[in-house]
């Protein structure tokens, strides 16, 4: 049979410390090499007086306190105290002293291999130390208040990079985005192009809907930017649909149906200082029965101090509602854009 921890001491015999007794005194200090000692019963040792075993009715103990039934008298000897083992007494094993193979708990189908209790007050907790044992962080369970009895099963595979652990909902755990936004591209540029394009390594069937910002500048001036889609690789130039309209407007200064492009936004200026921004979302691009659209704001400053500002929306004609779009174009009617700032996030399904 193996233990954790000291074998049972069955038969660990000890003689314990010399005591000299004193006339009407009953109660006496038991020690083991100096250190207070503890039977654990009177069945279990042998008291020895004036040279004569003496029967368990002749003493009691409590705790290291052995008290004689008669007080001593004068030139009474104690001769010896002989305990005989710590029957079924495990003993507390020293620090470090318990190795990986005592501990290798098992598991069955129906109970934990390890099970860590409450004390009626405080949750079972797990804590796992530091190196130097200095700090160290808990898992606790769930309060006896919320009544929860479920298994947490941890993934299968390593996590990658800027991933969070999320549910099924039956309690198997994976590592995936957990809502919200997920960054796909930050890129910032000073040199200018003719187009700017954002292909399917970042709009694929990965995300429904994108969040994407862009800050640029342009080569010409009073020019307005402009968007088209890429549909399998290729740029999409027609059964465009658009509207621009200012902040405070009741009507669209811009629109336009079956157009060759999408028109977004304000006219821009290329004087030092005088910079766009566009702010929109990017939706339905993997849908066959919902139009993809755009829907956003544009925002130019010029050097007087001016602000342009417009809303704009637009997408496909119906025409092409079927179409799967995997990327996009970002250009000037004419002229260079260096686009100083771009990010595209997606929507977590």
């Amino acid at each position: 049979m193996g233990y954790l921890g000291q074998q049972p001491t069955i038969g660990a015999y000890h003689v314990l410390d010399s005591i000299t007794l004193s006339n009407g005194q009953s109660a006496y200090t038991m020690q083991l090499d100096g250190v207070n000692f503890s039977p654990q019963s009177v069945n279990h040792m042998l008291v020895i007086i004036n040279g004569v075993p003496q029967p368990a009715s002749a003493y009691s103990i409590n705790g290291h306190t052995l008290t004689l039934s008669s007080a001593a008298t004068t030139g009474d000897i104690l001769n010896e105290i002989r305990v005989f083992g710590d029957v079924l007494n495990i003993g507390t094993p020293s620090d470090a002293t318990v190795t990986n193979a005592k501990t290798n708990f098992v598991s069955t189908s129906s109970a934990a291999g390890l099970q860590i209790k409450g004390d009626g007050t405080t949750d079972g907790t797990l804590q796992l130390n530091c190196s130097q044992n200095s700090h160290g962080v808990k898992i606790a369970s769930p309060n006896h208040a919320a009544g929860q009895s479920y298994t947490l099963t941890l993934p299968s595979t390593a996590p990658s990079a800027n991933k969070a652990l999320i549910t099924d909902g039956s309690g198997n755990l994976s590592f995936g985005s957990a809502g919200g936004l997920a960054k796909l591209l930050v890129s910032t540029s000073s040199s200018g192009v003719a187009n700017f394009d954002i292909d399917s390594t970042y709009i694929n069937s990965t995300y429904d809907n994108y969040k994407i910002i862009a800050g640029y500048t342009q080569a010409t001036d009073n020019q307005r930017a402009r968007i088209r889609f890429f549909v399998g690789g290729t740029v999409k130039e027609t059964d465009y649909s658009y509207e621009n309209g200012a902040g405070t407007s009741s009507t669209y200064e811009y629109d336009a149906d079956g157009a060759t492009y999408m028109q977004v936004g304000g006219a821009g200026g290329n004087a030092t200082g005088e910079t766009s921004t566009l702010l929109f979302d990017l939706t339905n691009v993997n849908s066959t029965t919902i139009a993809t659209r755009i829907h956003g704001y544009h925002y130019g400053s010029a050097t007087n101090g001016a602000t342009v500002g417009r809303f704009f929306q637009a997408g496909q004609d119906v025409s092409n509602i079927a179409d799967v779009v995997n990327g996009l174009r970002i250009y000037i009617a004419a002229g260079n854009i260096v686009m100083r700032h771009f990010a595209i996030y997606g929507l977590v399904k």
